[in-house]
């Protein structure tokens, strides 16, 4: 029996609807995969109580908000992807997607970037951040650029002090043959040697045992620091030493980073820039409220600014013993902004 028009057209139109289904159905996972969420998973080694965890969660929080959850950044604080070398490693070769650390984990890779931890050098909170905050701080973040990290924000780590547990710390000659942690960068090890201290390198989740167990006598940190790790169950001098303002750097691997749109990369900017006025201003307050803690738990000295010099006077042969690596024009361009 022949097929009526009616009946083909029909025919037609149920074929017509059943492939648009099946390719609607073909194209869900495609459009799911669109919509997946970005995932950045951002280490630190400090708790999440501290004033840069908290930073840390503002930075996710801005980032969602502004992308609507489209890239989501996941915190990892307290060491949980890691000590500070693994994490660095993992973030220059892609593992990682973010770090919070000092510099001088740059400068390993980038020797002008250890212009940062060369003591006794910034004289003034508000002029080094002015300088790292402009052509200064692009520079430098160029060098770190060129071995895989993409500097994001510059975080106050507010002055660095001297703890131990043989005796308060005044002169240089009190530092003489006491065993200091400090950080793996040449420029620090020099530097606690030039002072008088005998350097042990350690990364810093090993320095509260190392404390305990007496392997070293001492370490330095910023006070929100020495609070943050409860170290002062481990230690019983602070000297005030102030050898350094201390920075940390918020860095994101560089390949990670250029592919992200201009638009991505614009929101991730505001939204670190965001991060960071909230923690300078939250360390600049918890520096006070942490030494009234500390001086009420260990013994705390004041070091006079006539005895800071003597200590300040003993970097000056290291500055120049670190002219080739870190370049003297570097050298003298940090003396001339950060002073």
């Amino acid at each position: 029996m022949a097929e009526s028009i009616a009946t083909r057209a029909t025919r037609r139109r149920l074929i017509k609807l059943g492939l648009a289904a099946t390719a609607s159905s073909l194209a869900a996972p495609a459009i799911l995969a669109q919509t997946k969420a970005t995932v950045l998973r951002f280490g630190g080694p400090l708790p999440l109580s501290t004033n840069y965890g908290q930073a840390m969660m503002k930075f996710s929080e801005e980032v969602a908000k502004r992308t609507d959850k489209r890239i989501d950044v996941q915190l990892f604080p307290s060491g949980q992807l890691g000590g500070l070398k693994d994490m660095a490693t993992a973030v220059q070769l892609g593992t990682q997607s973010m770090v919070m650390f000092t510099p001088s984990w740059i400068g390993n890779y980038a020797k002008p970037v250890d212009v940062l931890s060369l003591l006794y050098l910034p004289k003034s909170q508000e002029r080094m951040f002015a300088s790292l905050d402009g052509p200064f701080g692009k520079k430098l973040e160029g060098f770190a650029e060129g071995v895989g990290f993409k500097i994001l924000a510059w975080w106050n780590g507010g002055p660095r002090h001297m703890l131990n547990n043989v005796h308060p710390i005044n002169t240089p000659d009190d530092l003489k043959g006491l065993k200091m942690r400090t950080q793996t960068s040449q420029v620090w090890i020099q530097g606690m040697r030039a002072l008088g201290g005998n350097p042990v390198s350690l990364d810093f989740p090993e320095v509260y045992l190392a404390l305990q167990q007496h392997t070293v006598d001492g370490y330095e940190n910023p006070a929100p620091d020495v609070v943050g790790g409860k170290f002062y169950e481990v230690v019983k001098y602070m000297s005030l030493t102030g050898h350094l303002l201390d920075i940390f750097v918020v860095a994101m691997n560089k390949k990670l980073w250029d592919g992200f749109s201009a638009a991505d990369k614009t929101v991730l900017q505001e939204s670190a820039a965001a991060a960071t006025v909230f923690q300078r201003a939250a360390e600049a307050v918890e520096v006070g409220q942490a030494l009234e803690i500390l001086r009420g738990k260990i013994e705390v000295n004041d070091v006079s600014d006539s005895n800071r010099a003597l200590f300040a006077e003993k970097m000056r042969p290291v500055y120049a013993q670190f002219e080739a690596a870190i370049g003297k024009d570097i050298i003298d361009q940090a003396i001339k902004e950060f002073g």
